[in-house]
């Protein structure tokens, strides 16, 4: 069964089980109606870490050496480097995951939202 979402795609339920169907690139993810409340609280948690980790990479990537020699101060800018710049920095990848994170809540809650339009033309009907 599938129901349109407001605001985007549509949300499959799985026809013998009831399940949710959310997919994610390659991967579809099986989630009961009644656990999806649960899964979106625990998004919301997961994407509040990610933040906190682009946050303190944005901090890590301006971090001053504590002293002043050559070795240090080439140190540092490595770190700094690693943090927020070129392929695979920590900036980049947290951000990311966040963002991922955030496009998989938003279909959880349409998911939600479908589920419970749903169940209210079924009791209509």
């Amino acid at each position: 069964m599938e129901t349109s979402a407001e605001g985007g795609g549509l949300t499959s339920f799985h026809p013998l089980t009831g399940a949710a169907l959310i997919e994610s690139g390659a991967q579809t993810f099986h989630i009961q109606p009644d656990q999806l409340p649960r899964v979106l609280a625990g998004l919301d948690e997961v994407r509040a870490k990610y933040e906190d980790v682009y946050n303190a990479a944005s901090r890590l990537s301006v971090t001053g050496p504590p002293f002043w020699d050559d070795a240090t101060v080439n140190e540092i800018k490595r770190i700094c480097q690693r943090a927020r710049g070129g392929e695979g920095n920590l900036h980049d990848f947290a951000r990311g995951l966040a963002d991922w994170v955030l496009g998989f809540r938003d279909a959880v809650q349409r998911a939600i939202q479908d589920h419970q339009r749903i169940d209210e033309e079924s009791s209509m009907g």
